[in-house]
């Protein structure tokens, strides 16, 4: 019996669609096209097949299923590969597309040989053309051109941790985009737009990021730049590409949402809420389709009249989009998030088949793991049970949940209290907690690797100054505006700080949130402790944490009123490692927030 192909048979209505169009307008084919875009985001540098508990499963509807879905493993840079293929021989009219986050906060391969393996990889895969995401600035810009341009790392060792092959790096074959990105010249960084021609059919592409960047990475790797709004900046390229003879525009945009959906390709799109949605109806008609990224969440969804999607993270997911085009615009857009299978599983649902990876594009990610192996494999410690990050409940592609507490994150903020002499207390961002610490990875061992992993960015531990009432202001900022707008979870809405085990306090959940800056009261100020004794609002207390939080960074604009901001270029891994050495069998710290009602 063969299996319902919901890709079949949309292309099958696509192809009689356009015949008709052909028959009733007695033009010729060039003047129609159906075109397939097969789409990404949030790649993050996961060349090789991803862990199932952070990024490597997803869950798919089973009718053989008592509870009607079931989780299959996913992802890994050669099986990608693999699908492309498949999708791309079903239409020669194709192009491979990214939504941004395509390289940084990566697996420790890739981030041991400066992203050069990322995009290696990504142009093997065939990838065509992306928007940049946050992710992309991590290093600053040159480093993002070095990415693009090629040349090799600055400070690297040649041959060892960068320009590994023939002593060059060629950089990306691919055109990242970055259209609301200017400099002080007011001029875009990398392009703006990008086209591609089918036949007789034009498509034009528009690549950008959320303009709140700045927020979302080192305030100092992006000094010069000014990160334009984002509805504006599509309104305007999108009509010069119309009138430069684009029959259809599609937006790549580092910016999400998030919906309810249990299980990928759930196209009724249960409660889509996010930044994307405002955006999306902002975006003129010039608009069709707009591939999103950023929240790591899987949607397909038509949103004031155009096609809205979004593949998760890590590649566990593609979208293939058939778009059906004439001259004078986009006839039909239909769309269907596709699961990565690999063939890590054991059994698989009725009608799903695992792919068989590409020779060549798993010989690559061979080569870099092998290099990687004796830095990657070096024991460093071990722990006695699971420490896991927070994550979302009842997602179709599970990942962190950064409005709760985490033992991970609690973890990370332990070591950077120890790693800093003389701090009272220690902070750090839930969004820079990439991974989980498991037991059944080699026995409970834990490897460097594990740990880069787990904190893939390289930064510098930082110290800075706070009072007691800034330290307030600072716990309240984790449920204003801005934090809520950015991150919903098991606890509504916001991001909350991940605290050593100096810092504990109660908050109150029946008090409002997404207040104005500096209105949020959910803080039980008198439950605050220091080292265990109530917090004195007038006394000044010394934070530890990293760079990126300690200028600002994820709208924690009260570090910026901070003084004596100390960078002490002692970096994390490293302190990591120290602290994984002094702690063997580390075990799971408890929670150090109390939530009220």
């Amino acid at each position: 019996m063969k299996t319902f192909n919901p890709i079949a048979l949309s292309i099958s209505i696509a192809i009689a669609a356009a015949a008709i169009l052909v028959a009733c307008s007695g033009g010729t084919s060039q003047d129609v096209q159906i075109i397939r875009i097969i789409a990404m985001n949030d790649f993050h540098g996961n060349i090789e097949t991803p862990a199932a508990s952070n990024g490597g499963s997803v869950v798919v509807k089973d009718s053989t299923n008592p509870l009607g879905f079931s989780t299959i493993n996913t992802g890994g840079a050669a099986y990608i590969a693999a699908l492309v293929k498949k999708l791309k021989s079903e239409n020669a009219n194709n192009i491979v597309v990214g939504a941004g986050d395509l390289v940084s906060a990566s697996p420790v391969t890739a981030t041991l040989f400066h992203q050069e393996p990322s995009i290696d990889v990504l142009n093997q895969i065939g990838l065509e053309v992306s928007s940049v995401g946050n992710h992309e600035f991590d290093l600053g810009k040159d480093e993002l051109l070095r990415l693009q341009n090629g040349g090799c790392f600055k400070g690297g060792l040649v041959g060892t941790d960068t320009c590994l092959n023939n002593a060059s790096f060629v950089g990306a074959k691919f055109k990242y985009l970055a259209a609301n990105v200017v400099d002080s010249k007011n001029e875009t960084i990398l392009p703006a737009t990008y086209t591609k021609t089918f036949g007789g059919i034009t498509v034009g592409f528009i690549g950008l990021t959320f303009k709140d960047t700045p927020t979302a990475v080192l305030p100092s790797g992006v000094a010069g730049l000014t990160f334009q709004d984002e509805a504006s900046t599509i309104n305007k390229y999108a009509a010069q590409l119309r009138s430069g003879g684009a029959s259809a525009v599609v937006v790549l945009i580092h910016q999400g949402g998030q919906t309810t959906a249990t299980s990928i390709n759930d196209q009724s799109c249960p409660n889509l809420t996010g930044e994307i949605v405002p955006l999306m109806n902002a975006m003129s008609k010039d608009v069709d389709v707009v591939v999103s990224g950023h929240t790591h969440q899987e949607y397909v969804c038509k949103v004031n009249g155009k096609l809205l999607t979004s593949t998760g993270f890590y590649g566990s997911v593609l979208t293939s989009i058939d778009l059906t085009v004439t001259k004078s615009g986009v006839v039909s857009a239909t769309a269907n998030n596709i699961p990565v299978i690999n063939e890590t599983n054991t059994k698989l649902p009725a009608g799903l088949v695992a792919l068989t990876k590409d020779a060549t594009v798993d010989a690559t990610v061979q080569m870099y793991v092998t290099k990687a192996a004796a830095v990657k494999n070096l024991a460093v410690g071990s722990i006695s049970s699971d420490i896991k990050r927070a994550l979302l409940a009842n997602s179709s592609t599970p990942t962190r949940d950064e409005t709760a507490e985490g033992a991970m994150g609690d973890v990370m903020a332990d070591f950077f209290y120890a790693g800093v002499p003389k701090a009272d207390f220690a902070l750090q961002n839930p969004g820079g907690v990439r991974s989980d610490l498991l037991l059944a990875t080699a026995n409970g061992v834990v490897t460097y690797g594990d740990l880069l992993t787990v904190a893939p960015y390289g930064n510098d531990l930082a110290t800075i100054d706070l009072t007691g009432q800034q330290v307030i202001r600072l716990l309240e900022q984790q449920w204003e505006a801005a934090n809520c707008a950015a991150k919903t979870g098991a606890n509504g809405c916001g991001r909350m700080l991940q605290p050593s085990a100096q810092l504990t306090y109660t908050w109150d959940a029946s008090k409002p949130s997404n207040a104005a800056d500096g209105q949020g009261a959910r803080v039980v100020v008198s439950s605050v402790k220091i080292g265990g004794v109530p917090i004195d609002l007038n006394k000044t207390y010394r934070v530890a944490t990293v760079t990126f939080l300690a200028q600002g960074g994820d709208n924690f604009t009260v570090m910026k009123a901070g003084k004596n901001y100390t960078a002490t270029g002692y970096k994390d891994i490293d302190a990591f490692v120290a602290y994984m050495i002094a702690n063997p069998k580390l075990a799971p710290p408890t929670n150090r927030i109390t939530k009220l009602n």
